[in-house]
């Protein structure tokens, strides 16, 4: 019994060294995934851009619609870039063009073709500035009085709501499976990459919110999107492993300029979710339910457009 105990007490000393020096660097790690496809092969016009960030210039495009009634920054998640099979970005793009509205999007820093600065994910605390970055480039190259919209998933939109807190002027928000607690979503993050119980990550993503200054508590995109005032779409996927639904609930509970909107259930194992293993139906509105998505999207804008 002794040297089972003390086996065990090895065990739990290792992870947690494991936890405080090793894992934190881990769990906010990325590699940027090259873009390698375009909006034209979804029949859509489009510009390969660049666009003056805050210590770096990303790649981006520039969609037009022909008879535009809005213009959208599309912003990615994390590890993602602007053509993110999980989200299907490409023809989103396609269906954000059918309803009139130009689209701007970009890979983020660290993410797709852009430039790495540090190679970490900071969860929107610095990736906000890229979202602040498009705008400006539409307002120097696309000037016009159209209404604008920001559209983020994921950890897309925990950096919308980071930008739109610092000052991103915009007439309405879309967050799809927005990450809205940190804290959570990395340790189901944890969970989902090892098959391990999310609770053994604590002390890890603990230790990274506060080594990398990641938003939490106060700063944290749920408590920040509970203050804004913008109509906002939530699309939740109520069976999304990672940025899970009470987060959202609860920022639609807090804020009366929320409009929740609760995607329609997917089989696991539906074609959709193919490749996508444990991340399940996280962000897959789209590929999984193109119509409910751009008849949900489509409402939203006739709503506040008009």
């Amino acid at each position: 019994m002794r040297l089972i105990v003390s086996f065990a007490g090895s065990v739990l000393l290792l992870w947690m060294l494991g936890s405080v020096f090793w894992a934190p660097h881990q769990v906010v790690s990325t590699t940027p995934y090259p873009v390698d496809i375009d909006p034209g092969s979804r029949g859509l016009p489009f510009d390969n851009i660049q666009i003056q960030s805050t210590g770096v210039v990303l790649e981006g495009w520039w969609i037009p619609a022909e008879q535009p009634r809005a213009e959208l920054i599309f912003v990615h998640g994390a590890g993602s870039n602007r053509i993110s099979q999980y989200i299907g970005s490409l023809d989103f793009y396609r269906t954000l063009h059918d309803l009139q509205v130009s689209v701007i999007t970009m890979d983020l820093r660290n993410h797709g073709n852009s430039p790495t600065t540090d190679g970490l994910l900071h969860m929107g605390a610095a990736e906000w500035p890229d979202v602040m970055a498009a705008a400006r480039w539409l307002d120097r190259h696309q000037p016009s009085q159209l209404p604008r919209v920001v559209l983020g998933a994921s950890m897309g939109g925990s950096t919308v709501i980071h930008a739109v807190t610092n000052g991103l002027k915009v007439d309405a928000i879309i967050l799809l499976d927005p990450q809205l607690d940190i804290l959570d979503s990395m340790q189901h993050g944890g969970q989902i990459t090892t098959g391990l119980p999310a609770p053994l990550f604590s002390l890890a993503v603990l230790t990274a919110i506060y080594r990398y200054d990641l938003p939490h508590g106060a700063d944290s995109p749920l408590n920040l999107g509970k203050a804004l005032t913008q109509p906002i779409l939530l699309m939740q996927d109520w069976d999304d492993p990672i940025t899970r639904s009470p987060y959202a609930d609860e920022l639609a509970a807090s804020n009366p300029r929320v409009t929740l909107q609760k995607v329609p259930p997917v089989d696991i194992d539906d074609a959709c979710l193919d490749g996508k293993e444990a991340w399940g139906s996280h962000v897959a509105a789209h590929p999984c339910h193109l119509d409910w998505t751009k008849q949900t999207v489509a409402q939203f804008l006739d709503t506040v457009l008009e």
